[in-house]
C-alpha cells in the first residue's frame, strides 16, 4: 500500500482534500493511505513511517527542500490553482507518478 501525507500550514484545510483523494483512491481501486499533516506534525511523521509521497500545499511550497533531505520519499508541490478547486485528479496524478 502507498503512503502519502498532504501538509499544509496547520493540517486542517487539508482534511477535505484528504478525503476527496481517498475517495479517487478507492473509485480507482488504488491501495493508497492519504494522511493530512500539519508542517511539523508532517516532518516528525516522515522520520518515523516509510512515505513514499509527500504532497505540499501552496502555503509551505518554501519548505520543500527541508523536507527532501528529511525523507527518500517523493516531495510534490500542490499548485495554488489545484488546491484552491480541490482538483483530485490533477494532485492524484502526482501522487501516481511517484
Amino acid at each position: 500500500m502507498e503512503k502519502v501525507i498532504v501538509v499544509c500550514e496547520a493540517g486542517i484545510t487539508t482534511s477535505l482534500l484528504v478525503k476527496k483523494l481517498n475517495d479517487l483512491a478507492q473509485e480507482k481501486g488504488q491501495e493508497v493511505d492519504i494522511q493530512s499533516k500539519s508542517l511539523e506534525e508532517g516532518l516528525d511523521y516522515i522520520k518515523e513511517h516509510n512515505v513514499d509521497v509527500v504532497l505540499l500545499g501552496p502555503q509551505i511550497h518554501h519548505i520543500a527542500k527541508k523536507y527532501e533531505a528529511s525523507t527518500d520519499a517523493k516531495v510534490a508541490k500542490i499548485t495554488v490553482e489545484d488546491y484552491n478547486t480541490m482538483n483530485v485528479y490533477s494532485i492524484f496524478e502526482q501522487v501516481s507518478e511517484a
